[in-house]
């Protein structure tokens, strides 16, 4: 049998949100590898130097990167859209403060703070979004929406510089302000991917059973949902007293599936009947009634309908349908209505029929009349609901926190170069126009690495991963080799090199996340990975600001952050040799 289901579009509107999030990414990052042709003259009149300099890139990427700590729960309360247009807003407001600074903190402030929250925001939300939009080409789609950075670096070194000749620093940051409100324009065409969904025809027959169909399995107390209990008592106190004279109850209950509506109630009834040691017969009771609708956080304050029809399970036709109004979870007293007749007659107790009342306000009237028994959810702690709203578990998977780590030790020291890359050409005797060009021949070649190279690794099937670490090698190579180059022609060739090798990693950076977890994990693993970059942009972030201070070298300061790098393929290269060698003896057979 054939059947339709909806699946990722793959293209269509895709396209169009990947150039929304290309045009977030060139308003909101382009600015970043020109920081130190646009605050160069700043930090020198300040007088703060090279660290100075980390320390407000740092402070950026920490800002930034910690704001992936709300990315999952803002997406789970709002769309994608409203996330992006909320941190573009922000972004273009931190630039347009940034232009009155005068003094370090002021910097810190309005740059790193309220532009790196707007940057994290907006770019966090707009990933997340593209990969709703893509399965087979998102290698492709990411790619390209990341393009938008390329071309930002390409274009932003020449803007920048004309910017300062013109309108010197408070116009030129004036300015680019106004260009990353571009990224409210880009953020509007996230339109919610169900929207855009199309039909895709699978095989009935090969579609897994869900979790709902299977069979009732008993589950105790501890482990059910949090909703009011509900459960008819089906014994009388007076022919079956509690052993020992105590009110030990001894439940066990089932969910009330598709299958299990269909079983007869005596077999019910005889299924939570427990004998004790002496022959006697303890308290059976009735499976529970449950609702036909999901009890969601959001929606625990309002009056919810429990409606369960019992007549399947030969309960002679009865209907019972329950009000439960939860009001509010401090209250005590919840109230309960009972709207329909219940007749029950199941032979060894009998509750008689009553006249409905328009309301009972106790948990005693109820037990006492109809024989029901109310049992408000326990509360979860504080830090069980914390760990749920951020995805915690995620944290014990090892191999996420390798990922996490590599990712980590490599944004650090990509963040470095950008920012010393100027600095280290001026150092050189080049001028502003030369150093401009420089970063705008590295931006070329980045763009050529992310329009050309995913397309080729969607179709051979390449992990991500793998393409992600011998991209960093060779940039960690090539970068050592720029350190050591003074001539012209020298400094171009190794930097369109690197710009490449730049272009492939970077194409697969954020990939090499998503590829990892599913849908549904995406937004906790990529805030819970922004977040790993933050602390390790604090750790070791200014460490190579005085690396490069203590040493008066920008070549040690360059090799220190290819150390940075080869530290992540080390670690990676370990998991897999692990990896080979674990499935290797699991193969091996016992002698």
């Amino acid at each position: 049998m054939r059947a339709a289901r909806k699946v990722a579009p793959d293209g269509g509107w895709g396209w169009v949100a990947t150039f929304g999030v290309s045009l977030v990414n060139l308003a909101t990052r382009s600015i970043e590898p020109s920081f130190g042709l646009l605050f160069g003259d700043l930090l020198k009149d300040l007088d703060v130097g090279t660290t100075g300099a980390a320390i407000i890139m740092s402070a950026l990427d920490v800002m930034m990167n910690f704001s992936g700590l709300f990315v999952g729960p803002l997406l789970k309360e709002f769309s994608y859209r409203k996330v992006a247009m909320a941190g573009s807003l922000l972004c273009a407001l931190g630039l347009a403060l940034t232009s009155l600074a005068s003094s370090m903190p002021h910097i810190l402030a309005t740059y790193s703070v309220i532009n790196g929250i707007g940057v994290g925001l907006a770019t966090s939300a707009a990933f997340v979004a593209l990969n709703h939009y893509f399965k087979r080409r998102r290698g492709q789609a990411v790619g390209l929406s990341m393009a938008g950075t390329a071309l930002g670096m390409l274009i932003m070194p020449q803007l920048v510089r004309i910017l300062l000749e013109a309108f010197g620093f408070r116009g030129a940051v004036l300015l680019l302000s106004g260009l990353a409100l571009h990224a409210v324009v880009g953020a509007t065409l996230l339109q919610p991917a169900k929207w855009h969904l199309k039909e895709e025809e699978v095989d009935i027959e090969m579609v897994p059973m869900p979790e709902a169909v299977k069979p009732i399995q008993p589950i105790q107390e501890d482990d059910e949902d949090e909703m009011p209990e509900i459960t008819t008592l089906l014994y009388d106190n007076k022919r079956f007293p509690a052993h020992d004279g105590g009110e030990e109850r001894v439940r066990k209950t089932s969910r009330l599936g598709v299958n299990g509506m269909k079983k007869n109630f005596s077999e019910l009834a005889m299924s939570t009947m427990i004998s004790s040691g002496n022959g006697m017969v303890k308290r059976p009771t009735f499976p529970r009634i449950m609702s036909n609708a999901e009890m969601n956080m959001e929606i625990r304050k309002r009056k919810e309908s429990v409606i369960s029809n019992l007549s399947h399970l030969d309960f002679s036709g009865s209907y019972l349908q329950i009000h439960v109004n939860t009001g509010d979870d401090d209250n005590e007293d919840i109230d309960y209505e009972v709207i329909r007749r219940v007749k029950t007659h199941v032979g060894m107790s009998s509750l008689n029929s009553f006249t409905k009342p328009t309301k009972i306000g106790s948990l005693n009237t109820i037990q006492s009349e109809i024989g029901l028994q109310m049992l408000k959810p326990k509360k979860q702690s504080f830090w069980k609901r914390f760990s749920s709203i951020m995805d915690l578990d995620i944290l014990r998977d090892r191999i996420y926190l390798n990922i996490l780590f590599g990712l980590s030790i490599f944004y650090v020291a990509e963040m470095n170069f950008k920012m010393v890359t100027p600095f280290f050409l001026a150092n050189l005797g080049y001028p502003k126009a030369d150093v401009a060009f420089c970063l705008s021949i590295t931006a070329i070649t980045d763009i050529l690495a992310r329009v050309i190279l995913p397309p080729i690794c969607d179709r051979l099937v390449i992990p991500k991963r793998h393409v992600f670490m011998v991209a960093i090698f060779f940039v960690g190579i090539t970068r050592s080799i720029i350190a050591e180059q003074t001539g012209w022609t020298e400094l171009i060739v190794w930097l369109s090199i690197s710009g490449f090798f730049r272009g492939a990693a970077l194409s697969n950076f954020t990939l090499t996340v998503s590829e990892y977890c599913t849908l549904e994990k995406l937004p906790a693993a990529f805030g819970w990975h922004m977040v790993g970059k933050a602390v390790f942009v604090v750790a070791l972030g200014p460490l190579i600001g005085v690396i490069r201070d203590l040493t008066g070298s920008y070549p040690i300061c360059i090799h220190a952050q290819t150390l940075c790098i080869m530290m992540c393929c080390i670690a990676w290269s370990i998991e897999l040799v692990w990896k080979y060698f674990s499935q290797k003896m699991a193969h091996v057979p016992e002698k």
